[in-house]
């Protein structure tokens, strides 16, 4: 497992995950809204081959049903953890993921865990 922290300033620590709603470009969004947003920005890296929670579940955002895996959306931050294609430096994979999920998080800090490696015919 391996993590990369946003470099913005921002609250240390996981934060609370918000119940309220965000807002964002003048429409009001609920939180799993954005993650949904945010885990199909962060898929949309070519690297990236599924979403993880974590080696202990904590990344996922709780809704109706089973949670949204690989996205917590918390007041001072935005995780997301994923599990990536075996080759490329695990820096510039977190900085691609960063850069696609950073313009919907509102201005809280962006990580990134790399879960674990995989082969693309090991996933699904």
């Amino acid at each position: 497992m391996i993590a990369w922290t946003d470099e913005a300033p921002g609250g240390s620590g996981p934060g609370v995950l918000e119940e309220a709603s965000v807002v964002e470009r003048g429409e009001r969004a609920s939180v799993v809204d954005l993650a949904l947003r945010v885990g199909e920005a962060a898929l949309g890296c070519p690297d990236v081959l599924e979403l993880t929670s974590g080696p202990r579940g904590w990344i996922a955002t709780h809704r109706p049903g089973p949670p949204l895996a690989g996205v917590a959306v918390r007041s001072g931050e935005v995780e997301v953890g994923v599990v990536v294609r075996y080759g490329r430096p695990c820096a510039e994979i977190a900085d691609d993921v960063r850069r696609l999920v950073r313009p919907l998080a509102g201005g809280r800090r962006v990580n990134v865990l790399i879960g674990d490696f995989a082969d693309e015919r090991q996933v699904r």
